[in-house]
């Protein structure tokens, strides 16, 4: 069968800011459909010209489209044209799989996705193929008769059974991201995460039970990057790549020993830095150069309410720790949460600066279909457009906040880190620049009239 993956343009400001990188679950899909016998077109619109409009679907007979949140209104346009052609229309991805009953009974798409999507998709392609229209899959929905019918999927036990993604259908070359000098680029070893934060759909998502690739998968993907694609700086994007100390100072062994000379950063949390000094002095030696730690708040009333798990007593060890083995903080702080008020966020402000971390990103906490702060807060929600789920606005009714008082503070945030000496002419006029361009310009590049229970607040 014929298959065109597709991955919307994000529009989001850290996209903006340069950082994105080829996307690995539609390359798994991929790579997962060409392993049983499909052909596979990929489209990453972050990365390539792609006009949707005016694009003939009809030369295929299945399209997949992933989707989070603040790309969903693009992506219910898009489907707008592909349904004129008549192809089925599958969609994944967190948001899809949260919203699934209300995309499936708006005829937005034909089918959705839950979770891992290689199985699924590629076991839809084979029943289309078939002539099996309403296939009975795990992990696949759609509507049938004016019903809905669902079936939820077990995660993948053995992630080594997946193929490698497939890189090179992607355009390689017009990634641009960089991280100590080099090009750089990503990879995943492992999925699903225990911890179920109040704000995150990674352990609805991907599940709560940590999944892992063997060290020697990981391994042998690490020597094609370097050998066979050329690159000198990876990103691990797993939710948490030190969830399991022993295992990082493993890989950490095997990257040295094979002599791969990388430089690399990854997900980490400050619990796990700050107690294990021994997986930090095997990470600095392997080339680890930064971990992107997620305090997100100094108040542990708020701390107790993101479910984090932590103490924020804790927060100032992580850069010490850090420090002594030659690693850059990454260093992550959210305001907005409920008990926040404008003097806390100030105190963080102020703590972020006295860190001392190499990059410092701020966030306004935001309702995620799919988390449970969603379903908190869902009667609370002022703006409707989903293009605002961005991170850089409030769309929910507050109680200390509204929305512009909140937006202040955040482009305060930054300017108050970015602006001071150190920073300033390394990296922090044209950070702030892009970052304060990138966050003012808020027209809906994409018509709401495509989804009319979304309105424009």
């Amino acid at each position: 069968m014929n298959v065109l993956l597709i991955n919307p343009q994000n529009t989001g400001y850290y996209y903006k800011l340069g950082a994105f990188y080829p996307p690995l679950g539609m390359a798994y899909i991929s790579s997962y459909l060409k392993k049983h016998g499909h052909n596979v077109k990929m489209v990453d619109m972050n990365a390539e010209r792609f006009n949707y409009k005016d694009f003939d679907y009809s030369q295929f007979e299945l399209v997949g489209i992933s989707t989070d949140t603040v790309r969903f209104p693009l992506v219910v346009d898009i489907s707008r044209y592909v349904k004129k052609c008549n192809v089925p229309l599958v969609l994944g991805g967190p948001h899809a799989a949260a919203d699934y009953e209300r995309i499936l009974r708006d005829n937005i798409a034909d089918y959705v996705v839950f979770g891992e999507g290689e199985i699924p998709t590629c076991q839809l392609a084979s029943e289309l193929e078939k002539g099996n229209r309403y296939p009975e899959l795990d992990g696949l929905a759609y509507s049938k008769d004016g019903s809905i019918v669902s079936k939820k999927q077990d995660f993948i036990k053995d992630l080594d059974n997946l193929p490698f993604p497939d890189r090179d259908g992607l355009p390689l070359n017009n990634y641009k991201s960089r991280f100590d000098k080099n090009p750089a680029t990503s990879i995943i070893t492992s999925r699903g995460c225990p911890f179920n934060c109040e704000f995150c759909s990674a352990s609805q998502f991907m599940g709560m039970r940590w999944r892992k690739r063997s060290n020697e998968s990981v391994l042998e993907e690490i020597k094609l990057l370097v050998k066979k694609y050329g690159y000198k700086s990876i990103i691990f994007f797993d939710d948490n790549f030190t969830l399991d100390p022993k295992r990082a100072i493993d890989i950490s062994e095997k990257i040295l020993k094979n002599d791969l000379k990388i430089s690399w950063w990854a997900f980490s949390r400050a619990d796990e830095v700050v107690y294990n000094e021994e997986m930090l002095e095997a990470l600095s030696r392997a080339g680890c150069k930064m971990l992107f730690i997620g305090f997100e708040n100094i108040n542990d009333e708020i701390l107790e309410e993101f479910n984090k798990k932590l103490s924020a007593s804790i927060a100032s060890s992580v850069v010490e720790k850090l420090k002594k083995f030659n690693i850059d903080t990454f260093a992550s702080f959210i305001m907005g949460g409920l008990k926040d008020t404008k003097d806390n966020v100030v105190k963080n402000m102020k703590f972020a600066k006295k860190l001392g971390a190499e990059i410092v990103q701020f966030s306004i906490l935001t309702p995620y279909p799919g988390t449970r702060l969603f379903t908190k807060l869902k009667d609370k929600l002022f703006k409707k457009s989903y293009e605002y789920y961005d991170g850089t606005h409030l769309v929910f009714q507050h109680p200390n906040f509204n929305s512009s008082q909140l937006r202040r503070l955040f482009m305060r945030a930054y300017y108050y880190i970015y602006t001071e000496p150190k920073k300033l002419f390394k990296r922090g006029l044209p950070f702030f620049w892009r970052m304060v361009t990138s966050t003012t310009k808020n027209k809906i590049r994409y018509p709401l009239e495509v989804y009319p229970d979304i309105k424009q607040s």
